[in-house]
């Protein structure tokens, strides 16, 4: 039996048109083999006509688009300052050419920009706004025909309920991290509630199960290598075991659809960009997930940089990112920083300083597991200082303000000072300092 997690049914409006294809080609392939619990219909529809779904690619359009504007008026900027240093503003034939490359890059932009328009109008769903014109409503019609159960009646779905918040309470998965996350309790037993239904499937058909989700949350997850494949929380396993007597397998999607290709006969073979561009997909998705969750705004303090007042930040926290992927252990990590870095001799003070990979959003920590992020992964490939400046200023506690006041006209040998006093903060004076440090190093003190 493999059932469906709500993400699966809603990622297909989230992928792009290839993508979708070969989704839908794999799960008609185990059609059989598929069921769906009553409660993620019920999360289908109740996030189906949102708009974060319905605009997906557009918005993700809107944000390459923005960032080729911000690129070409930054060299705009960049030429009109250079003029200006170097005083031939007024000397036209010196200025014609570059403002001729100027035309013509502004040109080169707007054309990249029509294409990125022109493919999100392709990856949306065409009539997406109307169900009864949505191609995926009726694939999905066809594909679940018969094959999603029952819900429960209201005496019973009051007592779930209150069942899911007591488990939640002493944190037994799954569905224990939405309670925590504050949601109403009817909206935070979504997770439990699939996973009770499902179990009384299992129970009636006998059978074992594959679950298959993109929810990469420690309530369904056993901690562990994130660069390994993953296995389903012990608990659950267990609970299902002695419940049933069966075996639960999971999957993410992209496992699924890899598997599918090999062990079905497809229509038309699965394309293999289409695999990695789902795995890439899920990646960036549960990254995006977990900043949501952390809270809008949520803000992180840093530690002190390995190699003092003199170094090259850029580079040591690069040298920093490329020690997490070579090793995903966190002590091996630990292990190997100190021998990098032989000025820091306390495991405590290594870990301390390492983590500010995860304050910077560059690696994740689970259990005793330290990975890169997408990001931190882009940082390694292009050391881009100003991937690393923007992340900087989005996740730093006190870097924001700092702007605002240099903006404000203040003296960046005042800021440290202005930071401490400055309300509602709360900063130190040694995380006053570090910030000042970090933005001075990172070129960022300019108003």
């Amino acid at each position: 039996m493999v059932v469906l997690d709500t993400n699966v049914l809603l990622d297909l409006y989230r992928m792009n048109a290839r993508v979708r294809e070969d989704m839908l080609a794999v799960l008609k392939a185990v059609e059989q083999r598929l069921w769906v619990p009553h409660q993620v219909l019920v999360e289908f529809w109740r996030n189906r006509h949102g708009e974060e779904l319905l605009t997906y690619h557009h918005k993700k359009a809107e944000a390459a688009k923005k960032t080729l504007d911000d690129a070409y008026h930054k060299a705009e900027r960049a030429i009109e300052d250079w003029a200006k240093n170097v005083h031939i503003r007024e000397v036209s034939e010196s200025v014609a050419p570059l403002e001729l490359r100027l035309s013509e890059a502004r040109a080169a932009f707007n054309g990249l920009q029509e294409l990125l328009r022109a493919q999100a109008d392709r990856d949306t769903v065409p009539g997406i706004r109307d169900t009864n014109t949505d191609p995926v409503i009726g694939e999905l019609e066809s594909l679940l025909a018969g094959r999603v159960g029952e819900a429960y009646d209201a005496e019973r779905h009051v007592a779930e309920i209150a069942l899911a918040k007591g488990r939640a309470a002493e944190r037994i998965p799954p569905g224990f991290k939405d309670f925590e996350d504050g949601k109403s309790d009817g909206e935070a037993a979504g997770d439990y509630l699939v996973w009770r239904q499902l179990l009384d499937e299992v129970s009636v058909r006998n059978s074992d199960v594959l679950f298959v989700t993109r929810d990469l949350k420690e309530d369904w997850w056993r901690p562990g290598n994130p660069q390994l494949a993953r296995l389903p929380h012990v608990r659950l396993v267990e609970e299902l075991r002695d419940v049933t007597g069966r075996r639960l397998l999971m999957a993410e999607p992209s496992v699924l659809m890899q598997q599918v290709d090999r062990v079905f006969t497809l229509p038309k073979e699965v394309d293999s960009n289409s695999v990695a561009a789902l795995q890439h997909f899920e990646i960036e998705e549960s990254e995006s997930k977990a900043l949501r969750q952390a809270g809008a705004g949520a803000r992180y303090r840093l530690a002190q940089v390995p190699g003092g007042r003199s170094g090259d930040y850029v580079e040591i926290i690069l040298l920093m990112a490329q020690l997490v992927e070579e090793s995903g252990q966190l002590a091996s990590c630990i292990a190997k920083f100190i021998k990098e870095f032989p000025s820091v001799t306390l495991e405590s003070e290594a870990r301390r300083r390492l983590l500010n990979l995860v304050s910077l959003g560059l690696a994740v920590v689970q259990g005793d597991s330290i990975a890169l992020t997408s990001a931190g992964l882009r940082f390694v490939e292009t050391c881009d200082a100003e991937l690393l400046c923007r992340l900087f200023m989005e996740r730093i506690e006190g870097a924001f303000e700092a702007r605002n006041l240099l903006r404000e006209g203040a003296d960046a040998a005042n800021l440290r000072d202005l930071l401490i006093a400055l309300p509602g903060l709360e900063l130190s004076g040694t995380q006053s300092d570090l910030v000042v440090r970090w933005m001075g190093k990172l070129g960022l003190l300019a108003a």
